[in-house]
Formats: structure tokens, C-alpha cells, sequence
């Protein structure tokens, strides 16, 4: 029996039998493109869920391609670091308020949209039906599914004030001087080049820390903008009270670490703790910090990136790992390349999921995202023998079947970690006793250990390279870094260990000269 259809079909002759053909294929196709919008893991999500989170990214971006990275740096070498920051930031801004209206409007405008600019994004929640309109759009590029929802109204007060006080000339007498800090020549840059990490503030992305230890509080970036604790947005960023920096995850600007929770004062101290206590545990005692806390999602993420930038970080010491990140991994890479190129060095370390460790991963996913991206520099790491404790991810890294990049296909792949610096134990940490409340140091005897603790060697490095020559950029840092490493071992840069220890002296020497 022929169907109605065909009869049809055939009274209306074959040519319009054609169109209607290539109506409904074309159809069909654009119905497949929009379908190739939507991330994977969101498509996931919106079976079981109503609404998910989702940050939607426009069709316009400042890079485009593996590639566009590279070119950049290519292109814009001679460019002062502050005079590329100024114009990023201003042509990203640009591109973002070009798409981002259609895209909010085309959600019914909710209040809860979020509007980056170091991508092209948008942070919303959304339905199905909403997913399928947005990612029917010309101005959409991608829909990728959120980790979580971005707080918009939030409270909270600093937990404890500081008062602006100025950094006395540093000195290393009467302080103990820790081996890991002598073994990468931190103490020669700051004998014989007398640079300490003054000038340089590094954005720690963290949990928080003890902002008031004896060894930081002469350390921590001060916004002077704002009053504490009056409630109100002093200097019209949209924030109220974020005097330390901000804690983007419960939208307050509370960024003390809770008691007994010191990892992010751990990580501070080995970039910028000064030794006032009698140890001297920081690679850049004169370095400032900016506290900024930003977990559970991509949006609360690029929001930290964005702050950083527009306070003026020169870098951003990243300890922590986000494992199984599908798509959105090219989110991310794409965040941490525009910030980069806008003169932020971007710090992580390579990760605790080596076959030894705790919570073991197979190559090429023991590092993870933001250590896996091309442009972060990944510090590994080695113990006082110079050998590499078994709980320390390897590489190499693929980017094989993310959208938009496709690069670095194994069995090639990238080769991570960049460089390596010092895992502990045996080093002392900076601590405050959860009880007293008192500052001191943990005992190095401690097992206490993870490349955790390498990402900040190099972040330290690093801020003595930008205190000696400010207008290095971002991407020359990393380079000279993996340049003047000391090899371990005789494999030139490995999947192990990167291009070796980092080496202070010779990193600061070649920024300093650098053409």
C-alpha cells in the first residue's frame, strides 16, 4: 500500500518533489549541527535532569585553533607584557558584549546569567528546550555542561582585618635558610641580584590560608579600594569587601582558610612566606598574594581568571586538579591561553595519581586540567635525593577529541610535566596551630608531601622573573623557566621530570637579559 506521502509527492511533480527534498535534508543536517553544540556530558545530563548549569560559549573568540596560541606569541613578542594586558582585556571585553545579549535574551534573560569576557561565555542554567534554542543560534559556538551553578547574591565579612603596612628591606640574617629553597639558588638571586619578588603579586587559586601568619601578613595584596566590612561595592567591580581577594565559590569575600584546613597557607608560604618567624620558607619574600577561591565551577573559575587579571596578578599558582573534565577541557585550555597571552603565568602542579599514589590513573590522564594545557607550566617533582616519588603524575598528555583543538595525538602526545621542583617532606611549611591560633612552622619530619608543593617553587621563580624584568611576557617566562631547568637525568625534557629542577639563578639571569 502506498503511503499517503508518496501520492502526494507525485501530484506535485518531481520538481517540487525536489525541493521538498532539500528542505527537509537541510533540515536534517542543521538539526545534526546544533546537535554537535551541545557537549556531550550536557546531552547526559538533560536526560536525568530537568535543567543543568551550563556555560555557552559564542561564536566569536580572540584564539581559534591549536594554533592561534602560538601565533600569537610569534606575532607579539616584542610586546611589553602591561601594554598586551591593557589591550587584551579591552578586546576581550569587546567581543564579548558583541554576542552575549542575543544569547541572554534568546534564554529569557535570567537573572542568574553570568557574563565572562576572558572567554566568550555565558553561565546559565538551563532547560532542554532552552539547550536546543540557544545552540540553534548563529551566534553560539558551544554549550558545555557547568560542574555547578555560580552564586550570585552572597554574604559573608573578611574574617580578620590588616592594616597597610609598608615592606621593610629584606634580609636573610638570623633567619634559617631551608635546603629546598638553597637547592634551586632562590638565596643567590636575592645576595647577588637583590631581587625579592618586589613589584610582583601571584594569585593563589586555592582554598583559602592564614592571611594574618606572622610569615604572610606583610605579604598579602591589600585591595585599598575597598573598606572593609562596610557592606558595599567601594570600588564598582561588582564585589563587596573583597579586600584580600574573593572567594567566588560562596560569593563572599571571606578568603581566611578554615581552621585545620591549611593547604592553601602551606602553598602561600613556600611562594612568599618572609621568614619573620625565624625560618625562611618563601622563593619570593616580597612577592604579595591575592586569595581567590573559586571550586565547583568553570564559571566560578574564569570569573578567579578575570579578577586576577584586572587587579593586576602577574601570576597564578594553581594546586589542584580537576579530573575527568570530557569537552570542557578545551574550555579551560582556552581560558588559561587568553590569559596568558593578556600576561598572566599560569602555575600548576602536575598532579598525585601516578601509579604509587593514593588514587592511581593511567597515562595519559594522570595530569589532569589546568596542568594537561599546553600553555600552564606543570611542575612535577623530585624529593631531596632527586628522585621522583611514585605518587607523581606522568605524561605525556593527549588532546586527541576535543573540539576545536585536536592536538598533540599520542603516542607522541605533549610531553608534561614542564619542569619539576621539590615534592617534601623535609622542607618546613608554614602553620597555624588550629587550637591557639598561633603562627609557627610544621614540623618537616612530617609525611606531609605532593607536587602540590612543586607548583610553588615555580611560582616563586616566576616572580622573581617578573620582579627583575616586569614586562616579560607570560609565555617568555615559561620558556626561559624549561630553558634554564638543571636535567635530571640525561633525556633531555621526559615525561618524568619536564626539562628538569628549576634553577632561579640562571631563570632570573636570562629574564633579565633577555632581548
Amino acid at each position: 500500500m502506498k503511503s499517503v506521502f508518496t501520492k502526494r509527492c507525485r501530484k506535485m511533480g518531481a520538481f517540487t518533489f525536489f525541493l521538498l527534498l532539500t528542505f527537509l535534508t537541510a533540515a536534517g543536517h542543521t538539526a545534526a549541527a546544533d546537535q554537535d553544540k551541545i557537549s556531550p556530558r550536557l546531552r547526559h545530563k538533560l536526560t536525568d535532569y530537568p535543567q543543568w548549569p551550563v556555560i555557552v560559549l559564542g561564536r566569536t573568540q580572540f584564539l581559534n585553533g591549536p594554533d592561534a596560541f602560538d601565533r600569537f606569541c610569534k606575532e607579539n613578542g616584542d610586546q611589553k607584557r602591561s601594554e598586551l594586558r591593557k589591550t587584551l582585556i579591552a578586546e576581550l571585553g569587546k567581543i564579548a558584549r558583541k554576542e552575549q545579549d542575543e544569547i541572554i535574551r534568546a534564554a529569557g534573560s535570567p537573572k542568574n546569567a553570568v557574563r565572562l569576557w576572558i572567554v566568550n561565555g555565558v553561565g546559565l542554567t538551563l532547560t532542554r528546550a532552552q539547550v536546543r534554542k540557544l545552540a540553534a543560534l548563529d551566534s553560539v559556538k558551544y554549550i558545555y555542561a557547568d560542574r555547578g551553578t555560580p552564586r550570585l547574591k552572597g554574604r559573608g565579612k573578611v574574617a580578620r582585618i590588616l592594616k597597610p603596612s609598608p615592606s621593610e628591606p629584606f634580609a636573610l640574617s638570623r633567619r634559617k635558610l631551608p635546603w629546598n629553597i638553597s637547592r634551586i639558588g632562590a638565596d643567590r638571586v636575592w645576595r647577588e641580584l637583590k631581587v625579592t619578588g618586589e613589584g610582583v603579586t601571584v594569585a593563589m587559586f586555592d582554598s583559602g590560608a592564614d592571611y594574618t601568619h606572622s610569615d604572610l601578613r606583610a605579604n598579602t595584596w591589600i585591595n585599598a579600594d575597598e573598606i572593609p566590612n562596610n557592606g558595599k561595592d567601594d570600588d564598582g567591580n561588582g564585589l563587596a569587601d573583597d579586600c584580600y581577594g574573593y572567594n567566588f565559590a560562596r560569593r563572599t569575600p571571606a578568603v581566611m582558610a578554615a581552621p585545620g584546613k591549611q593547604h592553601g597557607t602551606w602553598t602561600s608560604g613556600i611562594i612568599a612566606g618572609d621568614g619573620t618567624g625565624g625560618i625562611q620558607t618563601g622563593v619570593a619574600p616580597r612577592a604579595r598574594l591575592m586569595h581567590l577561591i573559586a571550586w565547583g565551577s568553570y564559571c566560578n573559575a574564569g570569573q578567579a581568571f578575570q579578577y586576577a587579571l584586572e587587579n593586576g596578578a602577574d601570576v597564578m599558582n594553581m594546586s589542584f586538579s580537576w579530573p575527568d573534565l570530557g569537552q570542557a577541557r578545551g574550555l579551560i585550555r582556552r581560558m588559561c591561553e587568553q590569559a596568558t597571552c593578556a600576561g598572566l603565568v599560569m602555575v600548576s602542579g602536575a598532579g598525585n595519581f601516578g601509579k604509587g599514589g593514593k588514587n592511581p590513573a593511567p597515562v595519559p590522564v594522570q595530569l589532569r586540567i589546568p596542568e594537561g594545557i599546553p600553555c600552564v607550566i606543570a611542575a612535577g617533582g623530585v624529593d631531596r635525593e632527586m628522585k621522583v616519588p611514585g605518587f607523581c603524575s606522568l605524561g605525556p598528555v593527549e588532546w586527541a577529541g576535543v573540539k576545536f583543538y585536536e592536538d598533540f595525538l599520542l603516542p607522541g602526545g605533549l610531553i608534561k610535566p614542564d619542569v619539576c621542583g621539590f615534592t617534601g617532606p623535609g622542607y618546613p611549611l608554614l602553620g597555624t596551630d588550629p587550637k591557639s591560633g598561633r603562627s609557627g612552622y610544621v614540623n618537616p619530619n612530617t609525611t606531609i608531601a605532593g607536587n602540590s608543593f612543586s607548583g610553588p617553587h615555580v611560582s616563586g621563580v616566576a616572580a622573581l622573573m617578573l620582579s627583575a624584568a616586569p614586562e616579560l611576557p607570560a609565555w617568555r617566562v615559561k620558556e626561559i623557566i624549561e630553558q634554564t631547568a638543571t636535567p635530571v637525568g640525561k633525556d633531555g625534557k621526559n615525561s618524568r621530570t619536564g626539562a628538569g629542577l628549576i634553577n632561579a639563578w640562571k631563570a632570573v639571569r636570562a629574564a633579565i637579559f633577555v632581548k
